[in-house]
């Protein structure tokens, strides 16, 4: 087990600070959008095609850093993950998969703890799983009482991400659980703390947890320079600042040639079957990255 760093916000919210940049000309056009997505968060699940439509005519669109058939890979991983455990642990499990560069995220509950590891195993043996979080909660019955809150707090720290300055909104996966914030993507320790700096500020958030994948600004440079595609990451309101809990990175930055993960830290090389739990402490700076493997 990794232990975790930690921190509690402060409860009162006068520490609170909005973390989403003042909208200028192109900001009302972004106001709108991410208007009409909080509405649909609350009313509507059938807004998506609309917002999207409006962000493929307008807005310049932050493109994603994965590589065209790594998105593909994340994809097929997800589904493949996501039918065989609900066929095979249905009603031991309510079990959401979350997948960004190959790092496979679990959330949700089990029925006990054999339950766990045995999805947890599962997962591990995919050929494309690079690493395994299992963050799955052990409960007599698992069940969704939760779901519509956390896909309405998701869509309010997306839109937080996207309207935020020096965020990459669309190369950050946002996914809750119970209120927990997951971000996983490929970011530069920078971006990284800006990204959960908005998302902790989020209200209703009660905790963010980090599972990033670090890069140095002239990997960041490629990877953007290369991007081959644009999906628009959309989906607000601020409040007291969350607590802020760390998974260190397992992996380097994608695509790139063993030995090119910046800083990365000897010794601190992880496995692809590799598992990290939260457990609390106080927060510290980013974990270095070791180099990762090639991507298709």
């Amino acid at each position: 087990m990794t232990h975790l760093p930690t921190t509690q916000a402060p409860r009162n919210g006068a520490d609170a600070r909005h973390p989403s940049r003042p909208l200028a000309s192109s900001g009302l056009r972004r106001a709108g959008l991410a208007a009409a997505a909080l509405v649909c968060a609350t009313q509507l699940a059938g807004c998506f095609p609309v917002i999207a439509g409006a962000m493929g005519t307008g807005v310049a669109m932050a493109t994603d850093r994965r590589p065209a058939a790594t998105q593909t890979v994340d994809r097929g991983l997800q589904l493949e993950a996501e039918n065989t455990i609900n066929s095979r642990f249905s009603g031991q499990a309510r079990v959401n998969v979350t997948v960004f560069n190959r790092k496979v995220l679990l959330t949700g509950e089990a029925k006990n703890d054999s339950v766990k590891q045995q999805i947890e195993q599962y997962v591990r043996g995919l050929q494309n799983a690079r690493v395994v979080i299992n963050e799955l909660e052990v409960v007599n019955s698992p069940g969704f009482m939760t779901q519509s809150q956390d896909a309405y707090l998701t869509s309010k720290v997306k839109t937080l991400l996207m309207t935020a300055d020096g965020v990459p909104s669309n190369s950050i996966k946002v996914t809750t659980e119970k209120s927990v914030v997951y971000l996983l993507g490929v970011v530069t320790s920078a971006e990284g703390d800006r990204a959960t700096d908005v998302a902790r500020n989020a209200s209703g958030v009660t905790k963010v947890v980090k599972a990033f994948d670090y890069v140095n600004d002239a990997e960041r440079a490629r990877l953007d320079a290369a991007s081959t595609s644009q999906n628009p990451s959309f989906d607000g309101s601020v409040g007291t600042p969350a607590p802020v809990q760390s998974v260190p990175g397992v992996g380097g930055p994608i695509d790139a040639p063993a030995g090119a993960a910046p800083g990365a830290a000897p010794g601190t090389a992880g496995s692809a079957g590799a598992t990290t739990a939260p457990v609390a402490a106080p927060v510290t700076s980013p974990v270095a990255l070791p180099p990762g493997r090639n991507l298709p």
